[in-house]
């Protein structure tokens, strides 16, 4: 910790003690005014920006560790692992080791909470060869993992994600609120609720738990999904500006990506760049999969926003 006048200097590590490797380092530059607002910011951010970095530690751990006994819980880990590849075969994977592990034990709420949000990510992806029976999939192991461990907030934050790729966002919307009223600090359920709202129409209330979502956890291995969600909801309150940064920071982490070129595409375009939004629809034909992408939801059922996003898309491709 260190003080410059009135700006405070805070540098955090969380370090695995049994090998001393860093698993994840941060700093924070703030102003001083209120020390405890402060103290509570540093606690909020810590909290929310290492949940992940265990999650990932544990899920190697898992994989190495690998042996013929497993748990239910080593099942888990190991889907972990496999689910934040982001590819088909590493969804179809987890989702095979979270049945497994539903199976072995069928009263852990995380193995039917990680079933639920790999569930939704299939669909989310484009990877599903049956969306109805993937989203009742998920949504059944998200109602049962909410009702095994209702003071889990991961559990309904499975429920929220899902709900919102089975065509519920006003589900999703409350699973992720009671998510929040658990744990102010959970990154994911922000982001959530952030979603909830864009698919329900409400791009105007999607922004702020959006960005409040990245702000906690920048860092999450997911993150090119939400940020592409958030330049969608600036892009649809006429913030092209802003939403062209959020796909550019898409862009940075996930370079050759149709869905990330596909908003850039429509960003240029709204802000008049047609050279630019044209090499970016050229782009999308070039990119093989995920045939689907994260905002299928609003398009299907939000007609203002798809004719916003069709418009914009035939203009550059002309």
């Amino acid at each position: 910790m260190r003080y410059a006048g009135e700006r405070l200097r805070i540098s955090a590590q969380l370090i695995d003690t049994s090998n001393g490797a860093h698993l994840w380092a941060e700093r924070y530059d703030l102003i001083m005014a209120d020390v405890f607002a402060i103290q509570d910011e540093i606690a909020e951010r810590v909290v929310a920006a290492i949940e992940p970095e265990l999650l990932k530690s544990e899920s190697r751990l898992a994989i190495v560790r690998h042996t013929g006994n497993m748990t239910a819980w080593d099942l888990v880990r190991q889907g972990m692992w496999h689910f934040h590849k982001v590819t088909r075969d590493g969804h179809r994977t987890a989702r095979d080791l979270f049945r497994r592990a539903c199976t072995v034990d069928q009263d852990l709420s995380e193995a039917h909470a990680w079933l639920a949000r790999v569930s939704a990510g299939i669909i989310a992806y484009g990877w599903s060869d049956d969306i109805i029976a993937d989203g009742n999939e998920g949504t059944k192991a998200a109602t049962r993992a909410v009702a095994l461990d209702p003071r889990d907030p991961y559990a309904h934050y499975a429920l929220a994600i899902v709900s919102c790729y089975a065509g519920s966002a006003n589900t999703g919307a409350l699973a992720a609120q009671s998510a929040i009223e658990l744990n102010p600090s959970f990154a994911l359920a922000h982001l959530v609720l952030g979603m909830a709202r864009l698919f329900d129409g409400d791009a105007d209330r999607a922004v702020a738990p959006l960005r409040h979502g990245l702000a906690l956890n920048p860092n999450d291995p997911q993150n090119v999904a939400w940020h592409i969600l958030l330049a969608y909801a600036e892009l649809l309150v006429d913030l092209p500006d802003k939403a062209l940064e959020s796909a550019n920071r898409a862009l940075t982490l996930r370079p050759v990506f149709g869905p990330t070129f596909e908003v850039l595409c429509c960003c240029t375009m709204a802000l008049g760049r047609r050279d630019d939004a044209r090499q970016w629809s050229e782009r999308m034909k070039e990119v093989h999969g995920p045939e689907g992408h994260f905002i299928a939801p609003i398009r299907a059922s939000r007609p203002g926003y798809d004719n916003r996003i069709a418009q914009l898309l035939k203009a550059a491709a002309a």
